[in-house]
């Protein structure tokens, strides 16, 4: 049984600008309401913190290369990383997907958030990278669909080798050159157009 997915589409592209008070309004609940609480200490202005990571998600460029008035880079790095690792950024993508459970209007905000999800691909759990691909956001993906993993697929290889091994080695080393292929390709994977 397949999990429902909606079908890929580029998230339309838009230039950076700082957050409105709409879009900033729809956004701090989600990364700091009730159940986003965590311990440590809150950023000193999180709006500008965010406005940071979608600075350097709507560029080609690297992190040093954020302007001083946005803040500090390996600030806005680390707190994009921590709400990768948090499930925030995940929730930020269901809010920015056609879901039936995305609550607000983020339309104006779906590219960047896709773009920050992209920034962090390589430090992402394959569960974060399918959810990106069944949510439908071409952006958020680091490649082309076909160079992601397909784990299901793989782990039925896997299991199905067990049995073939003594039966057949021919057939064993063209599933083990199968598998590899299953496994995705990220040399192809680019965090930046």
């Amino acid at each position: 049984m397949t999990a429902h997915s909606f079908p890929l589409r580029p998230t339309p592209r838009q230039p950076w600008a700082p957050m409105t008070d709409a879009e900033w309004s729809l956004l701090a609940p989600i990364l700091y309401g009730d159940e986003a609480r965590r311990r440590g200490r809150p950023p000193a202005d999180a709006r500008r913190l965010w406005d940071a990571i979608f600075w350097v998600a709507c560029s080609r460029g690297p992190w040093r290369e954020l302007p001083p008035e946005l803040g500090r880079a390996d600030t806005a790095h680390r707190a994009l990383r921590r709400h990768a690792r948090t499930g925030t950024l995940d929730r930020l993508l269901i809010a920015a997907s056609p879901h039936p459970l995305a609550g607000g209007d983020f339309a104006s905000l779906a590219w960047r958030i896709a773009r920050a999800f992209r920034r962090v691909a390589r430090l992402l759990t394959m569960a974060q990278l399918l959810l990106a691909k069944r949510l439908g956001l071409a952006t958020a993906l680091p490649c082309a669909p076909e160079h992601l993993p397909k784990p299901y697929l793989s782990e039925t290889i896997a299991r199905l080798a067990a049995f073939i091994r003594i039966a057949r080695p021919k057939l064993l080393r063209h599933l083990i050159h199968l598998h590899r292929e299953l496994e995705g390709n990220r040399r192809r994977w680019r965090l930046t157009d």
